[in-house]
């Protein structure tokens, strides 16, 4: 076992509370993992207000990155002293992680969701208090995390890990849905709502992709601003009442593609009512959990498809390591979203974040 801190959420909306705690040592495919960096995610704060994920007393985080330092008996791939980005885990074994599609997972909850290790035994050792952890396989607001192979993507020892930690969750959500999920052909149109970190993942990866149009909508004019330094071909204020009007002037009748990476019931039906007959949208936004959207069926009858795509529908071995190539390439420059923050100065990073004063708040560990 190791010695850990960690920060735990103990109730809604209240700040974390530091935790001096015991971390089991790694079995079977496990690997223990120490922290280096992890980014702060939308997803993180559901957990944090009890809306998504095993119930407080918890550990949040699910964009770690770190160096191995103990490996079960059953590890294949890895090695101590190896860097790793952690993302979503995955059992290996059910139709859908046999398929390549691990994001879609059969056993999702038993991996990710429970509090737990996916064999059920507690990581965290001589707690009375029954902290969870192994949020999304892993809980990487602690100096280490207990992850297993199947969701940590091996990274070249000399990129910058302080940088690396968005990739396990919010530019791979992006990235992956416009690469893996999309899969827009050169010239086709995009219009994406919301210029967070996903957001601006989906706006780089179109570029990638050599769409013509790459429009924005967003609230913020400094973000809408840094959108366009990064591929977007123009940018609108989602105050703007003419918005689906502007996206339809702009590709000659509809989007091809658009991405709600928002969440609002609002913002989601413009989403669609952009895009022309036969276009493809992918609503990626989670603030609306457990809210209906009300669909008009003469916008679906004329070929449109709406689709969610959890995490860029993405392998971690394989895509990790590709964003990390376009990102040395100079194609897909994240780094520039990101503030980094002290792991003793986490809830400020997360007060900055929601207050929409940072883009991609990232803990940098000692």
């Amino acid at each position: 076992m190791v010695k850990i801190t960690a920060a735990v959420a103990v109730k809604p909306k209240a700040p974390l509370e530091f935790r001096e705690l015991e971390l089991a040592d790694p079995e079977g495919n496990e690997i223990l993992v120490r922290t280096v960096a992890t980014g702060i995610c939308h997803t993180d704060l559901l957990l944090r207000d009890g809306i998504f994920g095993p119930p407080a007393p918890v550990i949040p985080g699910h964009e770690g990155v770190g160096i191995v330092e103990a490996i079960g008996a059953d590890v294949q791939g890895l090695r101590v002293g190896d860097h790793v980005a952690l993302s979503q885990s995955s059992c290996g074994f059910c139709g859908d992680c046999r398929r390549s599609h691990p994001m879609n997972c059969q056993n999702y909850t038993q991996y990710n969701l429970t509090g737990l290790r996916p064999n059920g035994k507690k990581a965290l050792l001589c707690d009375e208090v029954g902290i969870g952890s192994n949020f999304v396989g892993q809980s990487s607001f602690a100096t280490h995390i207990l992850a297993t192979e199947n969701n940590a993507a091996q990274l070249p020892k000399d990129f910058d890990l302080t940088n690396a930690a968005p990739l396990g969750c919010g530019m791979a959500t992006g990235a992956g849905t416009v690469i893996n999920a999309m899969k827009p052909e050169i010239g086709q149109t995009i219009a994406v709502f919301g210029a967070g970190a996903v957001g601006m993942a989906a706006v780089m990866a179109a570029k990638v992709r050599r769409c013509s149009k790459i429009i924005i909508i967003d609230l913020n004019e400094q973000r809408l601003a840094m959108a366009k330094t990064l591929g977007a071909t123009h940018a609108i204020n989602g105050r703007d009442p003419d918005v689906v009007e502007q996206i339809h002037a702009l590709t000659g009748g509809g989007a091809d593609f658009a991405i709600d990476a928002v969440g609002i019931i609002p913002v989601i039906l413009n989403t669609i009512k952009c895009t022309r007959a036969g276009g493809h949208v992918v609503l990626l936004g989670l603030d609306a959990l457990g809210k209906d959207i009300p669909i008009p069926l003469d916008l679906m009858v004329f070929n449109r498809k709406i689709q969610g795509a959890i995490l860029g529908d993405q392998i971690p071995q394989l895509f990790i390591p590709q964003l990390v190539e376009l990102n040395q390439a100079g194609l897909f420059p994240f780094q520039n979203l990101i503030t980094k923050y002290p792991f003793e100065k986490i809830n400020e990073a997360i007060a900055d974040a929601e207050a929409g004063r940072v883009i991609k708040p990232v803990i940098v560990f000692n």
